[in-house]
């Protein structure tokens, strides 16, 4: 063990970096914003994986969110003003990280408060490029084409 490994103390169950070394085979652990002396036979080093093995990884995990199954339409008629808006969130995100240039929100003509709801949100969302009533054979008003920034 050296001063900057990475170690988990057993117990605390808590990861830290190693500070220095006291002589009386103990070990001052940076964990968080305290530090702790604690014997080294408390301490187990955590083996760092090789940066290409982590980087491999990382990219495994994009490339398993970019093929998950989001619809390129999210139809929100019948649901209420709140419920509608956060599963638009979320389906915002969703389709992002699956990769979509351009998705289909369905939420119907209404009274059209979902549809303004819908607006105001895509205007703040800082990921949307542009957002469009549909063409009336697709759905006009009742329906918004929103395009990402690429």
């Amino acid at each position: 063990m050296k001063p900057g490994d990475e170690v988990i103390t057993e117990t605390y169950g808590q990861r830290g970096t190693l500070v220095e070394k006291k002589g009386n085979g103990e070990w001052v652990v940076q964990m968080g914003i305290m530090k702790m002396k604690l014997p080294e036979s408390d301490l187990r080093l955590i083996k760092e994986e090789p940066q290409q093995q982590k980087r491999q990884r990382q990219i495994a995990t994009v490339k398993s969110a970019s093929s998950s199954h989001v619809a390129t339409q999210l139809d929100l008629r019948g649901q209420r003003y709140e419920e509608a808006l956060a599963e638009v969130d979320q389906y915002l995100d969703a389709a992002l990280l699956a990769g979509y240039p351009q998705v289909t929100i369905v939420h119907g003509k209404g009274t059209g408060a979902l549809r303004k709801g819908v607006g105001d949100l895509l205007k703040r969302h800082p990921q949307v490029l542009s957002y469009e009533y549909a063409p009336v054979n697709a759905g006009g008003n009742g329906a918004t084409i929103v395009t990402f920034r690429g």
